[in-house]
């Protein structure tokens, strides 16, 4: 199963950044969690597109060493983090 998500990386005053890297490690119902990280574009957004064995049910997002918080994961997610 294919799941894709983006998630737009903005600092303390809503502007976007680019070029920093952003994790994120899956949770499932019965497998063990995976991870997989993109950095983002010039826009500030880091694009995910990755296939799991089992649909996850929540995405943990980190930006650098950053936990940014867990999140309901659906197919076509856009989250926002501010750092």
């Amino acid at each position: 199963m294919t799941v894709a998500f983006s998630v737009h990386v903005v600092d303390g005053e809503g502007i976007s950044v680019p070029e920093v890297e952003v994790g994120a490690r899956y949770r499932y119902p019965t497998a063990p969690r995976t991870w997989s990280t993109e950095v983002t574009d010039g826009d500030g957004c880091a694009r995910f597109r990755d296939d799991h064995a089992e649909p996850p049910t929540e995405v943990c997002l980190f930006v650098g060493e950053q936990d940014c918080g867990t999140q309901q994961l659906v197919d076509g997610a856009q989250f926002v983090l501010e750092m």
